[in-house]
């Protein structure tokens, strides 16, 4: 373990103000389809329906594997040349908008099915990578129809219905992500000892799944060891989501620079190797949530955060518990 108990309860306070009078709902952040290019919006509606056919193949109801049906899928789908399109989104693009956009249709869970897939073709996966596909087909397509709000009207309306969705449930997932660090498969331990409802409607959990994936796409990107830490601590009225991977030293100094010079850096456009939207998109959905409007005061009052402990790097956010 990366962490104790009592360096992740010091990372904030344990009561954090909810100043919104109602559940996040995504309107505020509404992006429409028709703001991407023609042939980006071609690819999305592409990768949704490929997803939408993962998640079918491999759903809960479904006994036993079909590694052919997935292979005639995939074909079908030209999934290489899919992924190639995909990555490509938003490149004629100049708008800081688009681009937010596109940095959560290209990550979220995707890399994980992938990651997971490319075994799976070949005929050699590891034993839960079956239902693993089922977590990042059924997440990404949430997190896409998040981003997007005009993508699948139908889709969209049962998002917004009310429906309870478990702690247990983000555990899950968060255990089935897949990554590569130095040639090695990453091992992920996820810490959570309780459940508790944790979003109140399927739009409000694609939220969540957009920050908590947006934090471990990073620890997998930066980690020195292939080794990911996760705690999920319920608090009186708030989620706290601690993620923490080991960094190497000219890593840890060039983020503690950052960090001295201003502690909401990493939450604003610094990177040391990718984008820089990763944890902006963290504080903007967690403002949202919560109705607080700044960067700065999310991380003055501990909403969200950085920092470095010894050789471990570790952000966290918070979310509203169901009910409260």
């Amino acid at each position: 373990m990366f962490l104790t108990s009592e360096q992740i309860l010091s990372l904030a306070p344990a009561q954090l103000d909810n100043l919104r009078a109602s559940r996040y709902r995504a309107d505020e952040q509404a992006f429409a389809a028709s703001e991407l290019a023609d042939d980006d919006l071609a690819t999305v509606r592409a990768l949704y329906a490929m997803l939408g056919e993962v998640e079918a193949l491999t759903g809960d109801g479904r006994q036993g594997e079909d590694r052919a049906a997935l292979l005639a899928l995939t074909a079908r789908h030209d999934v290489d040349g899919l992924l190639h399109r995909v990555r490509r989104i938003g490149a004629a693009s100049s708008s800081l908008r688009v681009a937010a956009a596109v940095h959560d249709l290209r990550g979220g869970a995707l890399t994980t099915l992938f990651v997971h897939l490319a075994p799976r073709r070949r005929g050699l996966a590891r034993p839960d990578a079956w239902r693993a596909l089922f977590l990042a087909a059924r997440d990404h397509r949430k997190v896409m129809r998040n981003v997007l709000i005009d993508l699948d009207a139908a889709a969209r309306a049962r998002d917004l219905a009310f429906l309870p969705h478990s702690l247990a449930d983000l555990a899950r997932a968060l255990r089935a992500i897949a990554g590569v660090v130095r040639n090695e498969p990453i091992v992920i331990e996820v810490e959570c000892a309780t459940d508790a409802v944790i979003a109140e409607s399927c739009v409000e959990c694609a939220a969540i799944d957009r920050v908590a994936y947006n934090l471990m796409n990073n620890a997998i990107r930066h980690a020195a060891r292939p080794e990911i830490f996760v705690s999920l601590r319920t608090l009186d009225h708030d989620l706290r989501v601690t993620v923490a991977n080991a960094v190497a030293p000219e890593q840890g100094a060039l983020v503690a620079a950052a960090l001295a010079r201003d502690p909401a850096a990493l939450h604003g456009s610094f990177t040391t190797t990718g984008s820089g939207q990763g944890l902006r998109i963290v504080s903007d959905l967690v403002s949202r949530a919560y109705g607080v409007t700044s960067t700065e005061a999310l991380i003055e009052r501990g909403y969200v955060g950085a920092k470095l402990l010894d050789d471990a790097f570790v952000t966290w956010f918070h979310w509203p518990l169901g009910g409260a």
